[in-house]
């Protein structure tokens, strides 16, 4: 039979059975070495409470949220997007919560 991907879907490399996680979405359980794995700031405050009190110079602590996502529901929500193909021979690292800078005209300098 045709293999679909190089490593099966899965990040194994030979290291046998893996540890099981659940879907944060559907609750399915998954290896954790084929989930898909997230993982978020979330700040406890309002964000415009949390820029006035930087202002203020205080420190606001921040919580990291870890999520592990089935295949399934990682391209329903759009972390994931499908790949042609082509594209699935690509090796490129998952790319989640990347922010893309804007390149608009430098600030202009009031003289």
């Amino acid at each position: 039979m045709a293999k679909k991907r190089r490593n099966r879907g899965r990040k194994l490399s030979g290291a046998g059975h893996q540890k099981t996680v659940q879907c944060y979405q559907c609750n399915k359980v998954i290896p954790a070495d084929k989930a898909v794995k997230v993982t978020r700031r979330y700040s406890v405050l309002d964000s415009s409470l949390a820029r006035e009190l930087r202002k203020q110079g205080t420190f606001i602590s921040t919580r990291k949220e870890t999520k592990y996502y089935c295949v399934s529901c990682a391209v329903y929500l759009g972390i994931v997007k499908v790949r042609s193909r082509e594209e699935r021979k690509v090796r490129v690292p998952l790319q989640v919560g990347v922010r893309k800078v804007k390149q608009g005209p430098p600030p202009r300098i009031k003289l």
